[in-house]
């Protein structure tokens, strides 16, 4: 319903209530992500809500930004950031509550000039009959942050990337959650590659919670059809998320640290 993967919600979770260690846990949440992007992507394809330009311009840039955020933990204080950016995903979820039906105040913000520097160019979604205007470097940006938070904290920055398209660029809510899960389609499967060479995965653990979490889409598939979101209550929930999110972030921490 809002572009989330869910990993950052299941891998709590999963040590807290079943006593995955939390290698296993990683990997058990990042194969049940796979069968749910999937599932929402087919529904978006058939709707043409992707926008498969800016999931380049974000996933591609991620995918460096995660070589090097790994790098970053043997020289980084990483627990101290991890609880920075837990309050941060926090603040930022509240933001999104507090301020979503302020769409007027976008057209003098910072962003809003940005947009328009160099690079910037008009992407067209004729079946949705939407228009909005990109800064590709501003975007490829965005996405080597949001890889580098993956690499360097280890629970994705997937979560971050359908707010930034909405708030940072002004894309439409439904195609930003619909590119947000294609991209996660992509990351999902290179992330089970590794965790699977890693032995991070018990395929008999696995099963129920790809098959739950595919359900899980299609409920959520379904309850947007019957109840049409506005971009408003979209970015309510999507906000919601985030709060939900920072406080997922920060029980992650401490059952990793172990307090």
């Amino acid at each position: 319903m809002v572009g989330f993967g869910g990993g950052v919600f299941m891998v709590p979770i999963l040590i807290m209530f079943f006593q995955f260690p939390i290698e296993l846990a990683i990997g058990t949440a990042m194969t049940a992500l796979l069968p749910a992007a999937l599932v929402s992507s087919i529904f978006n394809f058939r709707e043409k809500s992707i926008d498969y330009v800016v999931a380049s311009l974000l996933q591609f840039p991620a995918m460096v930004g995660t070589l090097i955020g790994a790098f970053l933990v043997a020289y980084m204080p990483v627990l101290q950031m991890q609880i920075l950016f837990s309050l941060f995903v926090l603040l930022v979820g509240i933001y999104m509550l507090v301020t979503y039906n302020q769409q007027k105040k976008r057209q003098r913000g910072m962003m809003y000039r940005l947009n328009r520097m160099p690079t910037s160019f008009i992407r067209k979604n004729h079946p949705q009959h939407r228009a909005y205007r990109l800064n590709g470097s501003l975007m490829a940006f965005f996405g080597l942050c949001t890889g580098t938070i993956a690499g360097l904290f280890g629970i994705g920055g997937g979560f971050l990337q359908t707010p930034i398209m909405i708030r940072a660029f002004n894309i439409p809510s439904q195609i930003a959650i619909s590119t947000s899960l294609f991209i996660l389609v992509v990351t999902s499967m290179s992330g089970i590659s590794s965790h699977y060479w890693l032995g991070h995965i018990d395929w008999q653990k696995s099963l129920p919670l790809m098959l739950a979490f595919a359900l899980g889409a299609l409920l959520g598939k379904t309850l947007k059809g019957n109840h049409s979101a506005t971009q408003q209550a979209s970015e309510k929930l999507i906000g919601l998320g985030l709060v939900l999110a920072g406080l997922s972030v920060m029980v992650h921490i401490l059952l990793k640290y172990q307090f």
